[in-house]
């Protein structure tokens, strides 16, 4: 079974996790803008009607960020140089972290864990409207 969501929205990557100290205990969260983030990944996914995989079944993971250009891609009337039309998104944020966050988002919605993605695919590259591709096979 092949299903794809679209995420409409800036990319964003998984944040360092913070740490407060509670009584004698230390513990760890998602910094504030990483929490927003997922919540509005895992709304837009829920709305999609995506299919839970059950615990144990290999999820193949496939990641497409659109990520908006900079300013200096394009000219004073706004519009796209042309030795920019091709350049590949090397830069921060990176791919890793990006999908960190997706994958946490899709927790208990696509599948029961992210442990189960065994094959991942990622791609970065610039676009006019930022958004994320997602596309998640199983043998469900």
């Amino acid at each position: 079974m092949t299903q794809q969501f679209t995420f409409v929205g800036v990319p964003k990557a998984q944040g360092r996790p913070k740490f407060a100290r509670r009584g004698k205990f230390v513990t760890a969260y998602d910094p504030k803008d990483s929490a927003q983030y997922k919540n509005n990944v895992a709304a837009q996914i829920v709305a999609q009607n995506p299919v839970l995989i059950p615990q144990g079944v290999p999820v193949k993971l496939s990641l497409l960020f659109i990520l908006p250009r900079p300013k200096y891609h394009y000219s004073a009337n706004g519009v796209l140089k042309p030795r920019f039309e091709s350049t590949r998104h090397v830069t921060k944020p990176d791919s890793d972290n990006l999908e960190k966050a997706v994958k946490d988002a899709m927790t208990g919605i696509v599948w029961h864990d992210d442990s189960q993605v065994d094959i991942t695919t990622k791609e970065k590259k610039y676009g006019e409207e930022p958004r994320v591709v997602i596309t998640v096979e199983s043998e469900v």
